[in-house]
C-alpha cells in the first residue's frame, strides 16, 4: 500500500522522488535526488510492493498464522499511529509483550513497506516448521474440540480450569499430557473480539468493544465510508425491445467526512456480496476508465482505502470473505446497532436525494404514491440499465460533488474532500492510503464470488462450461480408494464467465483458466442462465456444452434481428407522427404535462450524445 503524503519517498520509473505537492485531483510534484521536479499522476507511481511479501489470496492462508500476524499488529499499532515514538517507550512496549526490541523493530518495518497485515504473517515455512503445531493429530483434535466447546462459551471457564480438562481427557486415553503454556499460545491466537462477544455476550460486547459514534462524524477524508443498498424509483427497459424489465437495485458508498461518493453499484439482482464487493473495488480503484467506458467527459477524483466502513447488520455485510479483505487492507468494520437509525443518516439522505432527481425522469415509480396518480411507469420508461447508471454517475461527478451542501457549512463535497487532504489553518493534511496495481488485482479478485471444485484429466468444469490449462496437470493427480478427490477454490467474474481464476500453491498466485475450446464467445453468467432458462422451455434436457454455445448464439441472433425490427417499428412510428395535425400533438403534450412538474426538483438533464448537462 502506498501512503499519499508530502515529504514520502515514493518509485517513479524504477528511480525514487520526494513528494513535495499534491495537485487535486490525482497529480503530483515530485523531486528527485538532484531536486529536478516532475509532476505525474498518483496512478503511475511504480507497484513497489514484492510478490513474496505478501500471499496473493487471502482463503490460502493458515487461520493460525493470520491470527498470529493480527497479535503482531495490535502490538506495533501504538508505534504507527504515533502514541509510541521515543526508543526507550518502544524498549518497555517490547518488554511488556516479551520480544526482543530488533523483533519489534522487524515487525514495524515488515509493516510499513506495505500497511496491509498480510506482511506480518510468520514465515515459519522459512524457519525449519518453528511455530507449528508439534502435537500428534490426535491430542490436536481434543484440544481444538475442548477450546471451541469449553473455552468458548458463556460459561467463561479458565485456561487453568480448561488445561486440566484436557489433560484429564488425554490422560484416560493413554495420550500425553500438554504444557500449560502451549495451551495459552493457542488460546492468545485466538481472535480477541470474537472472543470477547462470544464469553460475555453481545451486550457487554457493544458496551465495551463496538464503537459508539453518537454523532456519528468523520474528522478527515475517507475516515469512514459507509455502504447501503436501496431498490430505485424508476422502471428501466431492456436494451432488444425497449421494454420494461423492472426497478433496478443501487449500492452506494458515501464518504462521510465530505459527502464525496466513494463508489456505485447497479443491478436488478437483489444486493449481495458481489455488488458490495464491486462498490468497495470500485473505492478503491481511480476511476478514469470507468469514467471512460461510461463515455463521460468528468472527473471522479475520490479513491483509496478507507479507514472504516460502516455497514447494517445486512446479510451480504456478515461474510468472512468481505471481513478478511478488510482486515488485510488495515479496514476496520463497523455494523450499526440495531435500533440506531442516526447511524444511517448519512447515505439515506443522498438515497432520498437520488430517489427525488429520479422522479424527474421517463418511467419513474415516484417516491410518494399521491403523486404518481395515473402516471403509467412502466409505458413511459425509456433508459436501459447502462443509460441509467451514466445519468446517475454523471449527476454524481457533474452535479452532487459540486453543490453546496448544508452539512458542510456550504461548501461542496469536492470542496471539503480536497481541504482535508490537503489541510487548513487549523487542520494537518491527511495522507490517502492508495492500493498499487498488485494489491488491486488481489482486491479485485479477493471480493469476487467462488465455487470449489475437482480437477479431472479433462480440466474442471463450472457451470456446465469445460476450463483447460496445462497448469492444471500437477493437481490431476488419481485419487486413492475411499478418499475423496481434493476441492479447490475457483473464482469467477459473473461479468465475464469466459475465464476463471485458480490459485495455483506453488506458484503462490493466481492463474486464470480459459474455456477449453477456445472458440466459444464471452458470455456473462446471466446470458447463460437465460440459455439454460430457453431449453428448459423447450423440454430439452440432456445438453452439452456445443449446444448451450449454440442456444445462447441463436439468442444473440434473435435479439438482433429483433433490435433491428424494433428500430424500422420505431421509425416508421416517427415518420406517421410528423403527419399528423401540430394541434394534436400540442393536446398530448398538455395532458401529460402534469407527470413531471414538481417545484421541488432541481432537474438535471443529459445529452447522451454530447455529454452536456443543462440545469434548470
Amino acid at each position: 500500500m502506498i501512503e499519499i503524503k508530502i515529504g514520502n519517498i515514493i518509485t517513479y520509473q524504477n528511480k525514487q522522488y520526494q513528494i513535495v505537492n499534491i495537485l487535486p485531483p490525482d497529480n503530483l510534484i515530485i523531486k528527485d535526488t538532484k531536486g529536478n521536479l516532475k509532476t505525474i499522476r498518483i496512478s503511475e507511481i511504480d507497484d513497489i510492493l514484492q510478490s513474496t511479501e505478501i500471499p496473493p489470496d487471502i482463503d490460502h492462508i493458515d487461520e493460525k498464522l493470520y491470527q498470529e500476524a493480527k497479535r503482531r499488529y495490535e502490538i506495533i499499532k501504538p508505534v504507527l499511529e504515533g502514541k509510541i515514538v521515543s526508543k526507550k517507550d518502544k524498549e518497555k512496549l517490547a518488554k511488556q509483550h516479551n520480544i526482543n526490541i530488533t523483533t519489534l523493530y522487524d515487525w514495524i518495518n515488515k509493516y510499513k513497506t506495505t500497511n496491509t497485515i498480510l506482511s506480518l504473517i510468520p514465515q515459519y515455512n522459512q524457519r525449519g516448521g518453528k511455530g507449528k503445531s508439534r502435537l500428534p493429530k490426535e491430542i490436536e483434535i481434543i484440544v481444538d474440540t475442548l477450546i471451541k466447546e469449553r473455552y468458548l462459551s458463556r460459561q467463561k471457564i479458565s485456561i487453568s480450569k480448561l488445561h486440566k480438562e484436557i489433560n484429564a481427557i488425554l490422560q484416560s486415553q493413554n495420550l500425553k499430557p500438554i504444557a500449560y503454556n502451549t495451551l495459552r499460545n493457542r488460546i492468545n491466537q485466538l481472535d480477541e473480539r470474537k472472543t470477547f462477544k462470544i464469553r460475555e455476550g453481545n451486550t457487554a460486547y457493544n458496551n465495551k468493544i463496538r464503537p459508539a459514534g453518537k454523532n456519528f462524524e468523520a474528522q478527515y477524508p475517507l475516515h469512514i465510508v459507509q455502504i447501503d443498498h436501496t431498490q430505485l424509483d424508476i422502471q428501466i427497459v431492456d436494451e432488444t425491445y425497449r421494454k420494461p424489465i423492472g426497478r433496478p437495485y443501487i449500492t452506494v458508498a458515501i464518504d462521510i467526512f465530505s459527502r464525496m461518493i466513494y463508489g456505485i453499484y447497479l443491478s436488478l439482482d437483489a444486493p449481495s456480496f458481489y455488488s458490495v464487493g464491486q462498490t468497495l473495488y470500485l473505492g478503491f480503484s481511480p476511476k478514469d476508465k470507468y469514467l471512460k467506458e461510461l463515455d463521460i467527459n468528468s472527473e471522479w477524483e475520490i479513491y483509496g482505502v478507507p479507514n472504516t466502513i460502516h455497514l447494517d447488520n445486512a446479510q451480504e455485510f456478515r461474510g468472512e470473505q468481505l471481513r478478511k479483505v478488510c482486515e488485510i487492507f488495515g479496514i476496520n468494520i463497523d455494523f450499526r446497532p440495531k435500533g440506531s437509525p442516526n447511524y444511517g443518516g448519512h447515505i439515506e439522505r443522498f438515497m432520498k436525494t437520488l430517489n427525488l432527481e429520479l422522479n424527474s425522469l421517463e418511467g419513474t415509480t415516484f417516491s410518494n404514491p399521491q403523486k404518481r396518480r395515473d402516471y403509467n411507469s412502466e409505458k413511459k420508461a425509456i433508459f436501459t440499465l447502462k443509460e441509467l447508471e451514466k445519468y446517475i454517475v454523471k449527476w454524481i461527478v457533474d452535479y452532487y460533488h459540486n453543490k453546496p451542501h448544508e452539512g458542510l457549512q456550504g461548501k461542496t463535497p469536492k470542496e471539503r474532500f480536497f481541504e482535508g487532504i490537503m489541510g487548513t489553518d487549523n487542520n494537518l493534511p491527511t495522507p490517502l492510503r492508495i492500493l498499487s496495481p498488485k494489491e488491486l488485482e488481489l482486491a479485485r479478485i479477493s471480493l469476487l464470488p467462488y465455487e470449489e471444485r475437482t480437477i479431472q484429466r479433462t480440466g474442471v468444469s463450472l457451470f456446465g462450461i469445460n476450463y483447460y490449462d496445462e497448469c492444471l496437470i500437477p493437481f490431476m493427480k488419481p485419487t486413492p480408494q475411499n478418499k475423496q478427490k481434493e476441492k479447490y477454490i475457483f473464482r469467477y467474474d459473473p461479468k465475464d464467465i469466459s475465464r476463471i481464476y485458480f490459485y495455483h500453491p506453488e506458484l503462490n498466485e493466481y492463474v486464470e483458466i480459459p474455456y477449453k475450446n477456445l472458440h466459444n464467445p464471452k458470455i456473462s453468467l446471466w446470458e447463460l442462465k437465460i440459455a439454460k432458462e430457453y431449453l428448459k422451455s423447450k423440454k430439452i434436457k440432456n445438453y452439452n456444452e456445443t449446444k448451450l454455445f449454440e442456444t445462447i448464439l441463436e439468442l444473440r441472433k434473435l435479439e438482433e434481428e429483433s433490435a433491428n425490427k424494433t428500430k424500422l417499428h420505431r421509425r416508421r412510428k416517427e415518420n406517421k407522427k410528423v403527419s399528423k395535425p401540430l394541434s394534436k400533438e400540442i393536446k398530448k403534450k398538455e395532458k401529460n404535462e402534469f407527470s413531471f412538474k414538481n417545484e421541488d426538483i432541481e432537474i438535471f438533464e443529459i445529452d447522451f450524445k454530447s455529454n452536456k448537462k443543462d440545469k434548470k
